[in-house]
């Protein structure tokens, strides 16, 4: 049997490391990114940790390798956000975020958490230990329309909830959640692309495959939702997704697997 010379195996490499580029520099720039909002995020002044899993610690193909930090500063009057958060994974063939595909079940999800602290000290989200519907449409809202819709090139957004269903619960350790499951009327992330944004560096490029530009869908959200004393703050868990089954499992086998824990 013959041996592949080395020259070839060298141009083999350079093709793949071409081909999977946007992957790679998503990863390089995103996990310098996500650090630099981490050590200025309510979790670091609040002394805590929240570990969230990623597509690598769980061997969850569908889902991007970790999850990154964003922080959302005053998103509403007298009150801070910082955002954790994960996406779909890239496909290998068109070299972008399953986020954008509109065939995928994973097409418009993210899994994460809010970590939300009010300059008045009274818990963000919750009134008398029971949701304040409004405050938590505003974060969802905030996040999902201002930092990914917009950020994609979508001015002309639509975000309507239209149904809660919500129950009390034990969830990571802790006792006194709500757990809340909504549907959502709104725009999905699809879209052909028309220029370079700033979003592609982590997404990648949709190309031109979408039937149309960010279509009205409705969407699935499930969110747990606890404020802690001893943090001063609130911290909502949450998945969205078009598909229950994708709620179900990443809450199973990703989200439910979180830790909270003192620094």
């Amino acid at each position: 049997m013959k041996r592949v010379p080395l020259i070839t195996l060298i141009i083999l490499l350079i093709l793949l490391v071409l081909w999977f580029f946007p992957l790679f520099r998503s990863i390089a720039v995103m996990s310098i990114y996500s650090a630099v909002h981490e050590n200025s995020s309510i979790m670091k002044e609040s002394g805590f940790d929240l570990s969230i899993p990623g597509g690598l610690s769980t061997l969850e193909k569908d889902w991007y390798p970790f999850p990154m930090v964003f922080n959302a500063g005053e998103f509403t009057d007298g009150a801070r956000m910082s955002i954790i958060y994960n996406f779909p994974a890239f496909n290998c063939i068109s070299r972008a975020s399953m986020l954008f595909d509109e065939d995928s079940l994973y097409n418009s999800a993210f899994y994460g958490a809010y970590v939300i602290k009010k300059d008045d000290g009274i818990p963000y989200g919750l009134t008398d230990s029971w949701m304040n519907t409004d405050e938590i449409s505003t974060a969802f809202s905030y996040d999902y329309v201002n930092l990914v819709l917009k950020s994609l090139g979508n001015d002309d957004f639509h975000f309507s909830p239209i149904q809660y269903e919500t129950i009390r619960t034990d969830y990571l350790g802790y006792d006194d959640w709500l757990m809340i499951d909504a549907m959502i009327n709104t725009n999905g992330t699809s879209h052909n692309s028309d220029g370079f944004k700033r979003s592609y560096i982590q997404y990648g490029n949709p190309g031109q495959r979408a039937s149309e530009d960010f279509p009205l869908i409705l969407m699935l959200g499930r969110l747990y939702i606890r404020y802690f004393e001893e943090y001063d703050c609130t911290i909502a868990m949450y998945i969205m997704a078009r598909n229950q089954e994708v709620i179900l499992e990443c809450d199973e086998k990703i989200l439910s697997k979180s830790i909270i824990k003192n620094k």
